[in-house]
């Protein structure tokens, strides 16, 4: 599909298609059944995709160079996920003092769910079980480590409601 706002020549457009699903390709062989694509997905290069359980992706979703994914991920529909952003556990054992960090082991995978019409900016770190609304955007270099409510502006380390998506009318 050619989006309207970044018109390419048609052999261009194919050669793209053609790279785009070698790379589903790649990523399907790789997770063995962990993956679950929808229409319209694409992945860019240099993505590192570890999921210990499954990945979920909804219809819809572009997601950007050097993606690093090392949890579970559930991604709904109609969402962008910028170049260079990591998505990771909360995941090692610290709370033992008998223990050393590097010996106490790991706690259960982590969990993330990214529930739709979402942009996700650039260098975005999000942290541990967290779920991000519906028409949540987190800005560029936040890190998430606690859920965003649905159609927030969010951004900060850590990220946290800044304003309404929408605005709000009076009428």
């Amino acid at each position: 599909m050619n989006r309207p706002d970044k018109p390419i020549h048609k052999w261009l457009h194919l050669i793209r298609q053609v790279v785009r699903w070698a790379r589903l390709a790649i990523l399907r062989l790789r997770l063995r059944g962990r993956l679950s694509v929808g229409t319209n997905v694409f992945f860019g290069r240099n993505c590192y995709v570890a999921p210990p359980e499954y990945l979920d992706i909804g219809d819809n979703v572009a997601i950007g160079s050097n993606l690093h994914l090392e949890v579970n991920l559930k991604v709904g529909s109609d969402v962008l996920i910028s170049s260079r952003v990591s998505i990771v556990g909360n995941d090692h054992r610290f709370d033992d003092p008998s223990c050393t960090v590097f010996w106490a082991g790991r706690l259960l995978p982590s969990s993330v769910v990214i529930e739709g019409d979402n942009l996700i900016g650039h260098g975005v770190i999000i942290v541990g079980n967290v779920r991000i609304g519906r028409g949540a955007i987190v800005g560029a270099g936040s890190v998430v480590t606690r859920d965003l409510p649905p159609n927030t502006i969010c951004y900060g380390v850590p990220a946290k409601p800044k304003k309404s998506r929408f605005k709000i009318s009076n009428t």
